[in-house]
């Protein structure tokens, strides 16, 4: 609770000095890109359950440099708040489940799977090494590196195509009383780094590279008791690559 009451208070610190300073000019980005989830299904490290664990991730952007007296933050920095949905759908892969695998460990993960929906608000500064696209006139790349935090409101709806799931019969040893179906609200931390392509005075295209990192090991519905399975040495986590656009006005 306190970690999630820290971030939103850092969220309600950017609106503030917006509100306190006034923009020094405005933007208005949408994104859109393929989400990869590192979770509690599929074998840590296996190429195929990085690729196949995947989903959609789309996202609304504004952005702003505050009015302040500090030239380096003006040319250098720029506040971006972010809105944003992502969905994932989750399976297990590799070794475990191949299909000439006919054990009943085998087939109770195979039938496994979860939904997860999430709408998350948050914050990021974007630290631009050469200037601004503001300051560099003209058409060409512009590279960055971003840092910040968000709330994330997540859905996850856990099942088994063997029936209920958290029983003997359908579940796992491993994953039973571990697997959860609700919703919540979770904290996260992210980072990234990216580019911009200014095509000319007022629009731009953008890609960026992004890992967010959870507060929680539930928002995939799965958490094997880490002190009998070691194996299961982190929380959540996901990476994302995004492409957009970038609207300016003044």
């Amino acid at each position: 609770m306190r970690k999630k009451f820290v971030f939103l208070c850092l969220i309600f610190s950017i609106f503030s000095v917006n509100a306190q300073y006034g923009p020094y000019y405005h933007e208005v980005g949408i994104t859109s890109g393929p989400v990869f989830f590192h979770s509690d299904y599929g074998e840590r490290g296996d190429f195929k359950n990085f690729v196949q664990n995947n989903g959609i991730s789309i996202g609304a952007h504004y952005y702003f440099t505050p009015n302040v007296d500090y030239k380096s933050f003006q040319e250098n920095l720029k506040v971006r708040i972010d809105v944003g949905y992502t969905k994932v759908d989750l399976q297990h892969f590799g070794k475990y489940v191949e299909n000439g695998k006919n054990s009943l460990f085998a087939k109770q993960l195979r039938a496994m799977s979860a939904k997860v929906n999430e709408i998350s608000i948050g914050g990021h500064i974007e630290y631009f090494p050469f200037k601004t696209d503001d300051y560099i006139r003209g058409i060409g790349f512009t590279p960055y590196v971003s840092l910040g935090g968000q709330a994330n409101f997540y859905s996850v709806v856990s099942s088994s195509s063997l029936g209920e799931s958290n029983i003997p019969p359908t579940t796992p040893v491993k994953y039973l009383d571990a697997v959860r179906t609700e919703d919540k609200i979770v904290a996260s931390i992210s980072g990234g780094i990216g580019t911009r392509f200014k095509l000319s005075e007022y629009h731009s295209l953008m890609v960026e590279f992004n890992s967010k990192f959870y507060f929680s090991d539930f928002v995939d519905g799965l958490n094997p008791n880490r002190k009998v399975y070691t194996e299961n040495k982190a929380n959540d986590w996901a990476t994302s690559l995004n492409f957009g656009y970038i609207f300016y006005f003044y």
